[in-house]
C-alpha cells in the first residue's frame, strides 16, 4: 500500500512540502529558506517588513485524528475502499506492555500514527496538507502575502518537511491574526498541538517594536535575532565562515575520540572513515562552500586516526593523505578528498537548478540570480547569499563536463558549444572565421536528406 501511495504523491502534495516525495530533496527548502533569511536581513519586504514563524508540533504523529485523517483521504479523491482498507490498518492495532517479565494490559488507540510503519510517513504528509491548503487558500485570497526574494520571485507563504513548518508573512498584526486564525482552525481538526514554548519568532529590518511586542503577545512566543537552524543548517551566514562550520571539526573530533574507535583494527578504521567520519560534513556540503581550513584540520584529524595517534600524540605518517585519497586501484586508499567531493556536490545543486525546472527551489533561485537565462550562463550578481556562491563558485566544474545531446540543434551554438561526439574533443577546435558567430547546429542539419 505504501508502494503504491508513493507513486502520487507528487500530484498529492503541494511544492512546499520536500519530506518523502520522490524527487524531492531536503535541501530544496533548506535552500528557499536560507535566500529569505538572507532577504530578511538585507531589507525585509516594504514598509511592513516581514515575519518568519518556526513552528514546534507536540507529537506531531501521535495526534493525528483518524476521522480527520479520513476525511481528508475522501477530499483528496480517494476511493471509498482505499480510505476503508487505510483505516483498518490504522485502528486494527492494540498495545501490550512487558512489566517485571511479564506482558500486561491490552490498550486500544484511537489516534495516532505509528513511528516506523512504513505507511505512517505519507498518511502524516496528506494530513500537513490540509494545513498548506489553508495558508495557499488565505494567500491566494490576499490575506496574507508570504516572502519572496525579489519582485518577480514566487512568494512564499510556508515551508514543510514533515512536521517541521516554518511560515512567512508580513509583519502586520492583520496578517498575524490571519495566521493565528488558520493555525486554531488546524490544530481543532486535526488533533495536532503546536508547542508555543519552543516555538519562535523572527523579523527582518524596519519592524519596529511595538509591533514585535503585539505579534509575540499575539503568538505567545519568544522573539530570536536569528533563527540558530532550520533543517539543521544554519540560517544565516555572516563574514566569520570558520566559527559557523566549525561544528563540522567538533562532530568529528567527539566521534573519534571513543574508547571503541581505538581498539579497532586497519579494516575496522577504514570503514569508520569511509563510512561515518567522512559523511558527517556531506549534508552541509551539499549547499555551502565550507572553507579550506575546516577541511584541513578534518583531513588532518583522519590522518592522524589512521596512523595510530591519539589525542596530542605524534606518529609518523607513512603515506602523505594527498596519496591515501587515491582509488586502490591506483595505489591509495579510496578515502575521500573533501574538497573536490564539496565541489561536486555543490555542482550537483547546479545540475538540478539547470535540469529540474518545476521545483520551487529553482524557481527561486532563477527568479533572484538568473531570470532571463539558464543557470550554465548566470552571473553571480549584487550582494548574492552564500548559498548561491556556492553554488555559483561550483558552476566551472559543471561546465567541464557538460555535452549537448543534438535534437533539432536549434539552441546550439556550433562555434562555443560543447556538441561534438566522442571523447577527444566536444568543442569545434578551428572556427571558421566567414561563417557566422550566432551559426546553430539547426543550420547544419540537411533536412531533406
Amino acid at each position: 500500500m505504501a508502494n503504491r501511495l508513493k507513486i502520487y504523491l507528487s500530484d498529492l502534495i503541494s511544492a512546499h512540502q520536500s519530506a518523502f516525495v520522490p524527487g524531492r530533496l531536503i535541501t530544496d527548502n533548506a535552500m528557499i529558506a536560507f535566500e529569505i533569511f538572507h532577504h530578511m536581513k538585507r531589507k525585509g519586504d516594504g514598509k511592513n517588513g516581514l515575519m518568519a514563524f518556526k513552528l514546534d508540533m507536540s507529537k506531531a504523529y501521535d495526534c493525528v485524528e483518524w476521522s480527520f485523517l479520513e476525511r481528508v483521504m475522501l477530499k483528496l479523491g480517494f476511493c471509498v475502499d482505499w480510505v476503508r482498507r487505510v483505516m483498518e490498518c490504522l485502528s486494527s492495532v492494540t498495545y501490550a506492555f512487558k512489566l517485571n517479565g511479564r506482558v500486561e494490559g491490552h490498550i486500544i488507540p484511537s489516534r495516532g500514527l505509528r513511528q516506523g510503519d512504513p505507511l505512517s510517513p505519507y498518511l502524516f504528509l496528506l494530513c500537513a496538507e490540509a494545513f498548506s491548503a489553508l495558508l495557499s487558500k488565505a494567500a491566494d485570497d490576499g490575506r496574507i502575502h508570504g516572502a519572496r526574494v525579489c519582485r518577480s520571485g514566487p512568494r512564499i507563504s510556508h515551508l514543510f518537511f514533515a512536521d517541521d513548518s516554518i511560515l512567512f508573512s508580513r509583519a502586520t498584526l492583520q496578517e498575524c491574526s490571519v495566521v493565528a486564525e488558520i493555525l486554531s482552525t488546524y490544530e481543532r481538526a486535526s488533533g495536532q498541538k503546536i508547542n508555543f514554548d519552543k516555538s519562535e519568532v523572527s523579523f527582518s529590518k524596519h519592524v519596529d517594536t511595538n509591533r514585535r511586542v503585539a505579534i509575540r503577545s499575539l503568538f505567545g512566543v519568544r522573539e530570536v535575532e536569528k533563527h540558530e537552524k532550520y533543517l539543521g543548517l544554519p540560517t544565516v551566514i555572516g563574514r566569520s565562515k570558520k566559527v559557523i562550520f566549525s561544528v563540522l571539526k567538533e562532530r568529528v573530533w567527539k566521534k573519534l575520540q571513543g574508547w571503541k574507535e581505538k581498539l579497532l583494527s586497519r579494516a575496522g578504521k577504514e570503514v569508520l572513515l569511509k563510512a561515518i567520519i567522512q559523511s558527517i560534513p556531506t549534508y552541509m556540503m551539499s549547499l555551502f562552500a565550507v572553507p579550506d581550513c575546516i577541511l584541513n584540520e578534518i583531513n588532518a584529524m583522519c590522518s592522524r586516526f589512521w596512523w595510530g595517534a591519539r589525542g596530542t600524540e605524534r606518529k609518523m605518517h607513512w603515506v602523505s593523505w594527498e596519496k591515501l585519497c587515491l582509488p586502490k586501484s591506483y595505489g591509495g586508499m579510496g578515502f575521500r578528498d573533501l574538497k573536490v567531493f564539496n565541489q561536486a556536490l555543490l555542482a550537483k545543486q547546479g545540475w538540478r537548478l539547470l535540469c529540474d525546472t518545476n521545483s520551487l527551489a529553482h524557481l527561486v533561485m532563477k527568479a533572484r540570480y538568473f531570470p532571463r537565462t539558464l543557470f550554465t550562463s548566470a552571473r553571480r550578481g549584487f550582494d548574492p547569499s552564500y548559498v548561491w556562491r556556492s553554488i555559483w563558485g561550483a558552476k566551472a566544474l559543471l561546465l567541464e563536463g557538460l555535452k549537448w545531446r543534438v535534437g533539432d540543434g536549434n539552441s546550439i551554438n556550433v562555434w562555443e558549444d560543447s556538441w561534438l561526439p566522442g571523447d577527444s574533443c566536444s568543442v569545434v577546435p578551428t572556427p571558421n572565421i566567414e561563417s557566422p558567430a550566432d551559426l546553430q547546429v539547426s543550420d547544419l542539419i540537411d533536412r531533406g536528406g
